[in-house]
């Protein structure tokens, strides 16, 4: 059994999404919806860890679980054939917003590689607060939720597959 709760990650995807509509939006809402977001992502990113057989290491990390999942390949539909097995490293590619040219998955997720504040303590407590704009994180944290949910029963690790093709 996962360990990590998918409705877990949906509500607090939603709680980002319910502090972002409230009509004051201070820094301590914009930080909580912020945080909530990348909570999200962090379970989203575990559970599809954890459904393709794998350890799900104990990081907070959401870049280097995003490597983990791109390590991975999914079962997908093609056009004028029988599904099959895709690199799940096309996660990157989703865009969650289109007012802004660089707001990929895999850009947005690898925020800390280029500056922004660690997750999760200096986006919770820090003195200065350097990420996307939450807005932007929550859209993610949704897009996130909505491929895992799509992808997560077929998810496996490269090697597992390549292992079952020469058996």
């Amino acid at each position: 059994m996962n360990e990590y709760n998918l409705k877990f990650a949906e509500a607090m995807s939603e709680a980002s999404s319910m502090v972002l509509e409230s009509e004051s939006l201070t820094e301590e809402a914009q930080r909580a919806s912020l945080y909530t977001a990348l909570v999200s992502c962090e379970i989203s990113l575990k559970y599809a860890l954890a459904e393709s057989g794998q350890s799900v290491p104990k990081i907070h990390n959401l870049s280097k679980l995003l490597s983990l999942v791109s390590d991975c390949t999914v079962e997908d539909d093609v056009v004028n054939g029988p599904p099959r097995r895709v690199p799940a490293s096309r996660i990157r590619s989703i865009h969650v917003d289109r007012n802004y040219g660089n707001a990929t998955l895999g850009h947005l997720l690898q925020a800390e590689s280029v500056g922004a504040s660690n997750f999760p303590n200096e986006i919770r407590y820090g003195n200065t607060l350097s990420y996307y704009p939450a807005e932007v994180m929550q859209k993610a944290s949704s897009a996130l939720l909505s491929w895992v949910k799509k992808y997560a029963p077929s998810i496996k690790p490269k090697n597992n597959h390549e292992a079952n093709r020469t058996s």
